[in-house]
């Protein structure tokens, strides 16, 4: 039963360390490429966000890291036995939740300080954050070479993701008048960073199953089916918003932003999906390799 317990609760645990850490690297990364386009109230929603996703993301790394020692001693009182406790740190999903949260905290603290230095400690957060993934797991299947094929591959995710919540806050300032500009220039810059997303994880995918045929013949390649069904949905709408909403926040902004607005609802909420399907591959099911 307390197995049962950990099966359930592990991948939703990995599917809020996800959440947090891509959604807060994302930020950054808009913040990074349109910045100069932000009005006041722009500047402090995406400061919010990176705050209150970084602080969140703390708390959901202490979790995961005693999940650790739970896990290790196969009942939920392990997590406060300190003989566990110290186990986990030898772990490498351990040390990977210790990058999480030291990540997280470079985040969190970053704004207390000179913009200069909020820009030091935001690349040092995000690199810290992205290590934290590739020490542990899948990652490790094929050496170095999937290690940067995944490091590649969450960067572009968090490019992605974090273009959600700040392109819809702008779609509720009314008449907000940068907003073609940033989402022109996003899709842009979105070309690029969805080509080597699916690139990256084609080859990674290929590297874990081993072949193509395992993808229909394995538990865990019918589940990745499942996710690349999703991910399919979300670049067709991603491919509408481009071709078909944006040049509408030039010509017709109200209508623009409303439609833009129900497109990012329905992407946020299809991304938890992808989200949680990934932490079921990365934490319930073995690959046909056998990592």
């Amino acid at each position: 039963m307390i197995i049962e317990i950990w099966t359930v609760l592990n991948p939703i645990i990995k599917s809020f360390i996800y959440l947090t850490a891509l959604y807060s690297i994302g930020s950054v990364l808009f913040k990074f490429h349109f910045q100069k386009f932000f009005g006041e109230e722009l500047k402090f929603y995406c400061k919010k966000i990176i705050k209150n996703n970084a602080f969140f993301g703390i708390l959901i790394s202490i979790v995961a890291f005693v999940s650790t020692a739970g896990n290790l001693g196969g009942d939920l009182e392990s997590i406060f036995d300190l003989e566990f406790i110290e186990l986990s740190l030898e772990t490498a999903l351990g040390k990977s939740c210790i990058l999480l949260i030291i990540g997280f905290i470079f985040l969190n603290l970053s704004y207390f300080f000179q913009p200069v230095l909020t820009n030091i400690f935001h690349v040092i957060g995000t690199i810290i954050l992205l290590s934290s993934f590739i020490i542990v797991g899948h990652s490790l299947s094929n050496g170095i070479y999937s290690q940067i094929l995944l490091l590649i591959h969450l960067f572009c995710i968090s490019y992605w993701l974090g273009s959600f919540l700040p392109l819809r806050q702008m779609c509720i300032i009314k008449n907000y008048k940068n907003l073609h500009v940033i989402a022109h220039n996003f899709g842009v810059y979105a070309t690029l960073y969805v080509g080597l997303l699916i690139i990256t994880g084609l080859i990674f995918s290929y590297l874990l199953l081993g072949g193509i045929l395992p993808i229909i013949t394995s538990t865990y390649g019918n589940v990745l089916l499942g996710k690349i069904l999703l991910v399919s949905i979300l670049l067709l709408l991603g491919a509408i918003n481009k071709f078909k909403i944006v040049p509408n926040l030039k010509t017709k902004i109200t209508l623009g932003q409303s439609q833009l607005k129900r497109s990012i609802d329905v992407e946020l909420v299809l991304t938890f999906f992808v989200l949680f399907v990934t932490s079921i591959l990365t934490t319930s099911l073995p690959t046909p390799v056998g990592m």
